[in-house]
């Protein structure tokens, strides 16, 4: 830190000396010495801020030292159970917001719980709900392989919208009226992590915020196409070329999940085929795409909770994640939700523990609440939290999300392969306690690649994100992989670790268990978002 912070210094110092240079050359030297004093004061102070209140130290709290951090692993489910319980999610496909699969991984989600004889209790809501059934892109009566469908971008029947192609920059869509938009989004490698992200501590040390995580999610939200755009111009469609990340990477990417309805069908390709849409553009040649999809007013979906009684009933502890996903690690959380409520079922906590599983998270336009889709069952139940008269206080929350997720990154040569290492697991922790106790809870692991992070610039991933925005001292588990949006046919199994997601429920198991062990005093208040730029390494 003391590094950075003495370059940036010096940084500073050299361009407040040649802006006086330029600004009094001539003057007296007086004045120039005195300008050069006042305005080095004043922008290195203002930087000393930015970096402590930007880069908060996280003080160390110790523990009590009979806390109870150990799980008796014959009590925890084996890999054989958890991964017949994924088997069994990935049975039923790709699980947008709403689709029949959602429905029926939800379903028996409620059934599971029920049969272990807990109260279901169910919120459902209505959405007009979008789903891709064909799409397809032809020059020369020659099929174009799409890498993706945008979703909730528009529709055609099955004949497709045909018309000329004009390759322009994403917004400037002049002269567009019943013409295709081919527009390149060039993959954003160097992202400003610093602006999303806000380090506390790695374990172990030579870990930090991997530049290029989560880079396809946050490309195609910061260089969206403005699809409404295009439409009110008159275009008939937009073919959306990949620049700068391999081929199968962004295969079957479901990107942006974040977006509204559009009315203007578009969809992806690769770079390699995107080349020839690009040059069939630049020579002015026709187009047909096609972007079947089906479309249901008021669809239904429901968020769902269970409550297990604590001696203490005026407390609460909330876990979470979301049930709507489309492969195996987005979304697992349910799956690892199920083990830990089995295993913290065999005796009773000592505060309430209320386990919510909530929809929306793919379709947060409508379901986001005032964050993510927790938000909006937290303002359904506050009951269960808010510590108003008659309700619980949630004292502390833990979120569960992308578990047994290995590294996949394209390599030097341009290849999507697996690096050997498990995906860095990106932890938001509350406050000073919840740091430490996550820490703890992870001490032993056989495999950790841990960042821990704050929530930073009003960026928190993941649904751990409603939590803080309510107070709650929280712990939040949410691995960043580059498949995580890939709605593949083998739903990503094959960099999917069974040891790893075991792994990491006995350590959400650890924590929670910690944090029913802790008291309240001792649990502190949640810290709310640091600002500016973040330390990422």
């Amino acid at each position: 830190m003391f590094k950075k912070l003495n370059r940036g210094v010096l940084g500073i110092a050299f361009l407040i000396l040649a802006f006086c240079g330029c600004v009094w050359i001539g003057k007296e030297t007086e004045i120039s010495i005195v300008s050069f004093i006042i305005l080095s004061t004043v922008l290195v102070s203002t930087f000393l801020i930015i970096v402590i209140y930007a880069n908060p130290i996280t003080k160390s709290v110790q523990l009590a030292e009979d806390i109870e951090d150990t799980i008796d692993d014959n009590k925890l489910d084996s890999e054989e159970t958890m991964l017949k319980d994924i088997e069994t999610m990935n049975s039923f496909g790709s699980r947008t917001t709403g689709s029949d699969g959602h429905k029926q991984f939800v379903l028996w989600l409620e059934q599971q719980l029920a049969d272990m004889g807990f109260e279901v209790h169910r919120d459902t809501y209505t959405f007009d709900r979008w789903e891709e059934k064909r799409s397809a892109v032809f020059i020369d009566n020659e099929e174009v392989p799409v890498s993706a469908a945008y979703p909730y971008s528009g529709e055609t029947d099955e004949l497709g919208v045909t018309g000329e192609l004009v390759y322009t920059k994403s917004g400037n869509y002049v002269d567009v009226k019943g013409k295709i938009i081919v527009v390149e989004i060039d993959n954003t490698k160097m992202l400003p992590m610093g602006f999303i992200m806000n380090e506390r501590q790695v374990f172990p040390q030579q870990n930090h915020v991997v530049l290029g995580d989560g880079d396809l999610v946050l490309t195609s939200t910061l260089q969206n196409p403005n699809l409404k755009k295009a439409k009110e111009m008159g275009a008939k469609a937009v073919i959306l070329v990949w620049k700068g990340v391999s081929d199968e990477k962004v295969k079957d990417q479901y990107l942006p999940f974040t977006t509204k309805y559009a009315g203007i069908p578009a969809v992806w390709v690769n770079q390699t085929e995107g080349q020839k849409v690009i040059e069939a553009a630049q020579n002015h040649k026709q187009s047909t795409v096609i972007l079947e999809a089906e479309k249901e007013e008021n669809a239904v979906t429901e968020s769902f909770y269970v409550t297990m009684e604590g001696k203490n009933k005026q407390e609460s502890i909330l876990i979470n994640t979301h049930t709507d996903g489309v492969n195996v690690v987005e979304e697992d959380g349910a799956i690892g939700m199920l083990s830990m409520i089995r295993y913290l079922s065999q005796t009773q906590p000592e505060r309430t523990m209320v386990f919510a599983f909530v929809t929306g998270h793919f379709r947060l336009p409508d379901f986001k609440g005032t964050s993510q889709a927790t938000s909006m069952w937290m303002q359904d139940h506050p009951e269960l939290w808010d510590g108003k008269e008659g309700h619980m206080k949630a004292v502390a929350g833990i979120t569960v999300e992308h578990l047994g997720s290995m590294e996949w990154k394209d390599n030097a040569s341009g290849q999507y392969e697996a690096t050997g290492d498990i995906q860095t697991e990106y932890t938001y922790t509350g406050n000073a306690t919840m740091e430490a106790i996550w820490r703890k809870a992870i001490e032993e692991r056989e495999t950790v690649r841990t960042v821990t992070l704050r929530g930073h610039n009003r960026f928190e991933f993941g649904e751990s994100q409603p939590l803080l925005e309510a107070g709650i001292p929280l712990i939040g588990l949410v691995a960043s992989p580059d498949y995580l949006m890939a709605d593949s046919e083998n739903r990503e199994m094959d960099k999917f670790n069974i040891t790893l997601m075991r792994e990491q429920i006995e350590s959400l198991l650890k924590a929670t268990i910690m944090v029913d062990d802790t008291p309240t005093n001792q649990l502190g208040k949640a810290e709310g978002y640091s600002y500016l730029i973040g330390r990422t390494n």
